[in-house]
């Protein structure tokens, strides 16, 4: 694990790399939905436009990976908690949908969804913890 680097500084290393990760995540998000035809784009273009647009999304978790272990005890423990508890109601989310699938009472659910419910799910926890706090 990393030293603490200070807050100011863990958070302008985030801000670095997860702005720009957004921004190329969005930008080939919607190139790929204005270039790629469902139905007649070949298997390997659909997949490598998958791929790309995942990558970005892979930088924006590893910058808030690399934040919580540059941040001090106090803050890292409190992003820890939030993303345990983000990820617990995912899971639960993940089960519930699963079953009533698996029992046809709801239609297919896209699994990408479930990446922005635990973003959702996350900040949530992270601002619910932080209510009445004066710390």
């Amino acid at each position: 694990m990393t030293q603490p680097k200070g807050f100011r500084t863990a958070s302008r290393r985030y801000k670095l790399v997860f702005w720009p990760s957004m921004g190329a995540y969005l930008a080939v998000f919607f190139a790929g939905v204005y270039l790629v035809d469902q139905e007649t784009s070949p298997l390997a273009l659909r997949a490598g436009f998958a791929i790309a647009v995942a990558l970005p999304l892979f930088g924006a978790l590893w910058a808030l990976l690399r934040h919580v272990n540059e941040t001090d005890e106090y803050t890292r423990m409190r992003q820890l908690q939030a993303l345990a508890e983000g990820g617990v109601i995912t899971t639960a989310a993940i089960f519930l949908v699963g079953l009533l699938e698996a029992f046809n009472a709801i239609a297919d659910v896209p699994l990408f969804l479930f990446g922005a419910f635990f973003v959702a799910a996350y900040g949530l926890a992270y601002c619910r913890r932080q209510m009445g706090k004066t710390v």
